[in-house]
């Protein structure tokens, strides 16, 4: 398997070398043409592609090494770490793993003194450390820098259902369901990492980083020292709004003047979760700023966002003043389900009374007790979510429909023999770039797909599961034919929607009674999709950086790896060590349990429970199963508008992205929204147009500065200051800016009643 390192160029003649690269790298006049193309599209997405091309790099050196000995003994070893550490904050009162981000810094760090003091020459030190090295690292430690999703299933096994599998049936089973989808991906790469117009967004801070941080020239080394000071004043600052001051997370002038009142913490308040919906809050913590990537994700996709948030301030108070679905009788917000009593009041729903001793649903238990309830807009974002899933699926195929179709007749044509060569006149400058370097064969992700199919329906069976096999192949194929739609959204706007919460209807539809089995449903209908989508993103990450295809995807196979034993090694554990606390609802100032609860209770509610006593025919919830129907139609209007006057900009509206803002709520804070517009529109709009150069150059190092330093420093006060490492917890004194003793830290509803 070929990785064109150096040993293979030594095999290749001069001549082809040239040749090669003279194909592969843009002249002035392809930069041109380039851009003459790109003024033919729509003007958002020319100053997104635009900007790409100027921050990934249009110069390359094919006889750089990719595969060397640090690369190699720094990636395993900062996998090892960061995947056991990942594992272990899953257990954590506050659960703060180590980021890529930092992982990247530590690794140049190391792998620069290593090129400097090592001896120079042969398998050792081959040279400087250079920027294809360090994208291999940085795919290794991030396949490995996860829980795998699969590990909440043998924690909840171990558990709740006393059925814990074998070491070798657990390691299989992560390995199984973490690669699958890398499979799909594979078979993706012309409609997901080749067109110029599938950014991946979220990949460009981490382009920009490795970029500076490789880079000779003058003007890079000055970027890195930038980048290291904003980095360290970041640091320093978060001390504050995390441990001084947290009132910093979101300041409510109108919680400050009237906190007396639900309704002004309800509207006004958002600093906690499911506080409220964070009207004109104003948050000073980058922890909270971040939440929706401000200087990262384009400005079109972040107006579509912030839309459906406007849409959201209005709906959820009327639908709670009006009292829909008896709103009233539950908290305003809130993802828990309740038992509701004839006089109106609510709490808890006892799902345990429900249930036989084997899990099974007791259906007497359940007609005396009553269905279970949602707070209404808990309800409502089922709602949404269910509109966003087909929603994304109308949206490309009404949209990129016609770009889908000829990449289908491309490949078709390749795979008769034929050679196309005005699809190579027409590859944006990257992408001919890339063809200087050899392509994965598409018969290794095919192997990796079926054969991945085998070894999760062995899995099912050896670990009693009690997913059938037809159950493994649905969930599979589920997730292989969504893959497309949903992850091209993600591709093109940094943000989408996850299959979790379908995959766990679909199965309790067709399984219902089995909770076990609905937690494994829901890996492979989830986890498949969302790990194609690190795959294609790793891989066009490679794209840009100009690292051959194979190292890529050897290095995700690599990390994988890695990771899988090491969430295993660190999960068993810390279960069979800590099992009692982990049980406990509460757990302890060291150990917590609520991961391995929360999947274990939504198996119960889903898989045991069922969605027929839920969303079935004559319940109160129905319309939430016809929401799939009628997000189908959602992005018509719009795809009708643009045909009819296209110089309007309708193709910018984007449904899946409005309804990611009406998903906020429930689940998350809100303090972030306010502050957050006014970054993004100085950023993606402001210094975009004005100032593009120093916006390519300092805007994504900046975001990722923020993002590292920040999350340093709350993994430093958690584990230093708030006993995540000793159990022994140090707080800040309480003052004004630190009112630990109320409900709420931003004093919204301090003196209600």
């Amino acid at each position: 398997m070929s990785l064109n390192t150096p040993d293979e160029k030594k095999r290749d003649t001069k001549e082809k070398n040239d040749i090669d690269i003279q194909q592969a790298l843009a002249s002035k006049e392809d930069i041109f043409q380039i851009e003459e193309e790109e003024n033919k599209l729509d003007v958002e997405e020319d100053i997104d592609i635009q900007v790409v091309n100027e921050l990934a790099t249009v110069e390359d050196d094919t006889t750089l090494p990719c595969y060397t000995l640090r690369t190699f003994v720094t990636g395993i070893a900062l996998a090892c770490l960061s995947s056991s550490v990942y594992q272990l904050m899953v257990f954590k009162p506050v659960g703060l793993p180590l980021t890529n981000t930092f992982m990247l810094m530590i690794a140049y760090v190391f792998c620069t003194a290593w090129a400097k003091y090592l001896p120079s020459g042969g398998w050792l030190n081959p040279g400087p450390f250079n920027v294809k090295e360090h994208a291999c690292i940085y795919v290794i430690v991030s396949a490995a820098n996860t829980s795998a999703y699969a590990t909440f299933i043998l924690s909840a096994q171990n558990l709740y259902y006393n059925n814990t599998p074998s070491a070798a049936g657990s390691i299989f089973l992560l390995f199984a369901t973490q690669t699958i989808g890398f499979g799909i991906a594979g078979q993706l790469r012309s409609f997901l990492v080749y067109p110029a117009n599938m950014i991946w967004p979220t990949s460009l801070p981490t382009v920009s980083l490795l970029r500076t941080l490789n880079s000779d020239k003058d003007d890079a080394r000055w970027r890195t020292r930038f980048f290291f000071i904003v980095f360290g004043c970041v640091f320093v600052y978060e001390f504050i709004p995390q441990y001084m001051m947290p009132i910093l997370g979101g300041i409510s002038i109108m919680c400050l003047a009237r906190n007396d009142s639900v309704w002004v913490q309800r509207l006004f308040g958002g600093l906690a979760v499911n506080e409220g919906l964070g009207i004109f809050q104003l948050s000073f913590d980058w922890n909270y700023l971040s939440n929706l990537n401000p200087l990262v994700l384009p400005l079109w996709v972040q107006l579509n966002v912030y839309a459906g948030i406007a849409m959201l301030w209005i709906m959820a108070p009327l639908f709670y003043y009006y009292n829909v679905w008896d709103a009233q009788s539950f908290p305003f917000l809130s993802n828990s389900i309740f038992q509701l009593f004839p006089n109106g009041t609510s709490a808890l729903y006892p799902q345990h009374e429900v249930l036989n001793k084997d899990n099974s649903l007791n259906q007497t238990a359940l007609e005396e007790i009553g269905r279970p309830h949602f707070s209404t807009m808990f309800a409502v974002q089922y709602i949404f979510i269910n509109f966003a899933v087909t929603a994304s699926i109308a949206h490309i195929a009404l949209f990129h429909g016609k770009d889908i179709w000829r990449s289908f007749g491309s490949a078709a044509l390749k795979m008769r023999g034929h050679d196309d060569n005005k699809e190579v006149g027409n590859m944006d400058v990257h992408m001919r770039m890339m063809q200087a370097y050899r392509e994965v064969p598409a018969w290794w992700y095919y192997t990796i797909y079926f054969g991945g199919i085998g070894l999760n329906i062995g899995i099912a069976y050896a670990n009693n599961s009690q997913l059938p096999w037809w159950g493994v192949i649905t969930a599979i194929l589920m997730s292989t034919i969504l893959s497309l739609p949903l992850n091209m959204i993600t591709a093109l706007t940094g943000s989408g929607f996850g299959l979790n919460v379908f995959a766990e209807m679909i199965c309790g539809f067709i399984l219902p009674g089995y909770p076990v089995a609905n937690m494994y449903f829901k890996t492979l209908g989830y986890n498949t999709l969302s790990q194609a989508g690190a795959m294609a993103s790793d891989l066009k990450i490679g794209h840009y950086l100009k690292v051959p295809p194979r190292a890529i995807f050897l290095s995700q196979m690599l990390g994988t790896t890695v990771g899988c034993i090491f969430n295993y090694i660190v999960n068993n554990s810390v279960v069979n060590s800590q099992r009692e606390v982990l049980l406990k609802p509460e757990g302890n100032n060291i150990w917590n349990g609520s991961t391995p609860q929360t999947i274990n209770s939504a198996a119960i509610t889903w898989g045991a429970i069922g969605p027929l006593n839920m969303f079935g025919p004559g319940t109160r919830y129905y319309f939430i199963l016809w929401a799939f129907v009628v997000g189908f139609v959602l992005p018509l209007p719009f795809w009708y508008l643009d045909r009819r006057f296209p110089k309007i900009g309708f193709r910018n509206v984007n449904i899946p992205m409005v309804l990611v803002g009406l998903c906020i709520v429930p689940g998350a804070a809100t303090s972030w929204i306010t502050v957050s517009f006014i970054i993004i529109i100085v950023s993606q709009y402001y210094i975009k147009r004005r100032h593009r150069a120093w916006f390519v150059k300092y805007n994504y190092l900046i975001s990722t500065a923020l993002d590292s330093g920040t999350s340093l420093m709350v993994f430093v006060i958690a584990m230093g200051l708030y006993g995540g490492a000793s159990g022994v917890s140090h707080p800040f004194p309480k003052w004004w800016g630190n009112r630990t003793d109320l409900k709420y830290l931003d004093q919204c509803c301090a003196n209600c009643s």
